[in-house]
């Protein structure tokens, strides 16, 4: 067999793998939130607007953790 001849299989069989393979997962915008929630089902980031937040000095038993 050829150079040219592998050449051309190995092409061929890139492109029928670049047409099976899935679409690549959007890049997530991590300027639009300030946390995100990860959906396996799907591989994605969902960016969470309204974030529950409380003060550190109301957790207690944490001090060796901070």
């Amino acid at each position: 067999m050829s150079d040219t001849q592998n050449d051309n299989d190995l092409h061929r069989i890139a492109e029928a793998l670049e047409r099976i393979s899935p679409a690549s997962p959007p890049v997530p915008d991590f300027s639009a939130a300030d946390a995100f929630v990860w959906h396996a089902d799907n591989d994605r980031l969902e960016p969470v607007h309204h974030v529950n937040r409380i003060p550190l000095a109301l957790l207690k038993g944490i001090d060796g953790s901070r």
